[in-house]
């Protein structure tokens, strides 16, 4: 993937909608479909936690990015690559994540990723 993304985030409500599919793109031009998983703060800075939306692979990668904000492009931010150190925190803290949250959500049509494994 390219050192820096670039992706738009709808809000920062906190609603459960996983579903939408966030396109990256690499440095031959090549689209990558991943899900947002979760957005995890770590020593003042946000890392996005994205996975692998492509149908076609059996066990999805999660990846972690650090978030850039644009300055003066509203929504939008850069996303830059994490060394393999943080990377290890990071799902560390996404193992808690989950562990404190669990599968709160209950609603079958609701619009969660989960839904749709």
């Amino acid at each position: 993937m390219k050192e820096e993304e670039k992706v738009e985030q709808e809000c920062d409500c906190g609603c459960e909608d996983e579903a939408d599919v966030i396109m990256l793109e690499d440095e031959e031009g090549n689209q990558y479909p991943y899900y947002h998983v979760a957005t995890i703060e770590y020593e003042g800075k946000e890392y996005a936690c994205l996975e692998e939306a492509d149908e076609n692979v059996e066990e999805p990668q999660i990846e972690f990015f650090e978030l850039e904000e644009v300055e003066g492009d509203d929504g939008y931010y850069n996303l830059l690559p994490v060394d393999d150190e943080l990377y290890e925190i990071l799902e560390h803290k996404l193992a808690e994540l989950v562990e404190e949250q669990g599968d709160e959500c209950d609603d079958p049509d609701c619009d969660c990723h989960h839904h749709n494994d």
